[in-house]
């Protein structure tokens, strides 16, 4: 089922934390560091040899790859509940992608030798480490797949669905606020357009009335019509 427009699901407890039995929730969070990143800093980069797991508390973080060509591609937008850098954690090999705070991003930092030990003592845990990977790995595989077989304006109206989702706010009139600021060469880093072809498409829905920009924020006013464009 699809979540509605306006509903926060990052704004929840972590998937890991929220299967845990409280004592071993405050365990977790009893071994874990406490960490605070300013706004674009890099908590990890592609090929880097550490390997600890942030559990996101506040704020976002984007995680994205450069080809050789210097072109950037945004693989995802991870909020509070989500897991940054579980795969260096368990595997132990270099990191994968960047990950990098959007803005302010405070959570709680575990190194791989506390993850493991922690998993081997906690089976319920380590099967839900899998599906938070496995459920990552699906929606990776989706966006490709979307790009590959969709027009430029239909990947676009597919990518605004899901971040209205993801960071929409319902307001009193209906209409539906992102709470985030994306820029327009971050909707072309995550659709695979330019930052050209982002503007004239969100430009043109600004005027068939589906849209409405508000400084730097999007504003969805008819939330069938992106639908009816992400088809």
């Amino acid at each position: 089922m699809t979540p509605p427009f306006g509903h926060h699901e990052q704004a929840q407890a972590s998937i890991l934390f929220e299967a845990l039995q409280s004592q071993d929730a405050a365990a977790l969070r009893g071994i874990a560091r406490p960490v605070h990143y300013p706004a674009h800093a890099q908590i990890c980069a592609e090929g880097g040899d550490d390997d600890s797991m942030l559990l996101i508390e506040t704020g976002r973080v984007e995680i994205s790859l450069t080809s050789v060509d210097g072109r950037r591609s945004i693989l995802a937008q991870l909020g509070p509940g989500d897991v940054v850098g579980e795969m260096a954690a368990l595997d132990g090999r270099p990191r994968s992608a960047d990950a990098e705070a959007a803005g302010h991003v405070t959570g709680l930092l575990l190194t791989r030798v506390q993850v493991q030990t922690f998993l081997q003592m906690r089976p319920e845990a380590a099967l839900l480490v899998i599906q938070t990977l496995c459920e990552r790995l699906r929606k990776t595989n989706a966006r490709l797949a979307s790009q590959a077989q969709t027009d430029g304006p239909t990947r676009l109206a597919r990518l605004l669905c899901q971040l209205f989702r993801d960071w929409g706010r319902e307001e009193t009139d209906g209409s539906i606020r992102m709470t985030e600021s994306f820029s327009q060469s971050d909707l072309g880093d995550m659709t695979g357009l330019t930052r050209e072809t982002v503007n004239r498409n969100i430009r043109a829905w600004e005027t068939k009335g589906i849209l409405r920009r508000v400084d730097a924020t999007l504003i969805l006013t008819d939330v069938e019509a992106l639908e009816g464009l992400a088809q």
